[in-house]
């Protein structure tokens, strides 16, 4: 997957903050126009420091070599957002609690996708090169 950054390389720096105010904005747009409830300082910061953690844990982990992870965390955020999205449409109350657990259930479930992507790679590398010494 060539468009996912390379380890060690400046755009998983740069793709951090982005992706952080990316999921921010789509945070406070859920919260704040889909439900329409009032804005407040306290609950956008709160989202946005819920997104610049997960960002950063995706980031960092693709910083460092494991793009799966990095790319099982997106897909995992894309599909919260998109859950809580579609859960919190004519919210009475609960509804709004739901989606924001439907969120964190789904980005941790892209994380641990990303997690069990990066053992399954690992594993693959490890056997090509021992059968590789061998042959």
């Amino acid at each position: 997957m060539r468009w996912i950054p390379s380890a060690r390389s400046r755009r998983w720096l740069i793709a951090i903050p982005i992706a952080s105010l990316l999921v921010a904005a789509m945070l406070w747009l859920v919260r704040f126009g889909l439900l329409g409830q009032t804005f407040t300082y306290t609950h956008a910061l709160r989202f946005l420091l819920l997104a610049i953690v997960l960002c950063t844990i995706a980031g960092v982990a693709g910083w460092l070599g494991a793009r799966y992870i990095g790319l099982g965390s997106a897909v995992g955020i894309l599909a919260g957002l998109t859950w809580m999205a579609t859960a919190t449409r004519d919210a009475t109350g609960w509804e709004d609690l739901i989606g924001l657990i439907g969120f964190w259930f789904a980005s941790a479930f892209g994380l641990a996708a990303g997690v069990i992507a990066e053992l399954v790679a690992a594993i693959v590398r490890l056997l090509t090169r021992r059968s590789s010494k061998r042959g």
